[in-house]
């Protein structure tokens, strides 16, 4: 009977174990889906999104970090950007300037996962993907990528629209590797259509 007790105790910690895990895994994948729910949109959104976006803009820009091929944490730089429609109003397609870097973007509406899909690549070779969606009026961006030498990008950020559409200002937090940066805080102005 001694030899017994060491065997169910050991099973019954890898019952409550296994018990544990299971538990929590489920919430995490709840919770992630409810995460998720809350990034979806619908294809009249994507719609309303291109036209809030396309166009040429000119920009003033601080960089919230050293970006390579771009400049240092802290420099001033004036940008430009444009944003063209696509495929029918199924994409929208940018080009990014900014000091001497560039980056070219892609905007997409995918069907399946009701979201908004925008991925921006660098000549500095970062990767910035972003999950658009409107919440309170507002773009919310959740942002996940990784910079030219593999460090992971993070964040959220929300482009406020303002003077008729006129202006936009990128306002959020980002991280490399977990560490924090400086809080965006870029302000763009629509020179044309």
């Amino acid at each position: 009977m001694k030899s017994w007790i060491p065997t169910v105790a050991l099973t019954t910690s890898c019952l409550l174990g296994l018990l544990f895990v299971t538990s929590t895994g489920s919430s995490a994948t709840a919770l992630a889906a409810d995460d998720n729910q809350k990034m979806q949109s619908s294809p009249e959104d994507f719609k309303e999104f291109c036209q809030a976006m396309k166009g040429r803009w000119i920009g003033e820009v601080i960089w919230i970090t050293d970006w390579p091929g771009f400049g240092k944490k802290g420099d001033k730089v004036t940008t430009y950007v444009e944003w063209t429609i696509g495929e029918g109003g199924k994409v929208l397609l940018g080009r990014f300037y900014g000091g001497p870097g560039s980056a070219t973007f892609m905007a997409h509406y995918d069907a399946r996962a009701r979201q908004i899909k925008d991925r921006w690549v660098s000549s500095g070779g970062n990767v910035w993907n972003h999950l658009v969606y409107k919440k309170d009026g507002e773009w919310h961006y959740h942002t996940t990528g990784s910079t030219g030498d593999g460090q992971e990008i993070t964040g959220s950020s929300i482009r406020h629209l303002s003077d008729d559409g006129k202006t936009q200002r990128w306002m959020g937090l980002w991280k490399i590797d977990g560490k924090a940066l400086d809080p965006l805080r870029d302000v763009y102005r629509r020179i044309g259509d």
